[in-house]
């Protein structure tokens, strides 16, 4: 499923993803892969569900990362 990352708590180590169904799904670093992300974020991630929650994300890839482009010039802004 495809979604972005609506909020994130680096120091707490957990998140938000509003999928593309318009479903909140939960976050959790332990789930990342080594990807890191931020607010904004589009996001490609299974669903996973336990005893605690029907609505958690694994297996998180970073598709587009928004406010890293945008720190590189991607968006046509001349740079120094």
């Amino acid at each position: 499923m495809i979604g972005r990352v609506t909020k994130y708590f680096e120091d707490k180590g957990y998140g938000f993803i509003r999928g593309d169904n318009n479903q909140t799904y939960f976050i959790h670093q332990s789930k990342l892969n080594g990807e890191h992300v931020e607010c904004g974020y589009l996001v490609y991630f299974d669903v996973c569900t336990d005893d605690r929650a029907d609505n958690k994300a694994m297996n998180i890839s970073v598709i587009e990362a928004t406010e890293r482009n945008r720190r590189n010039n991607r968006y046509g802004k001349k740079g120094k």
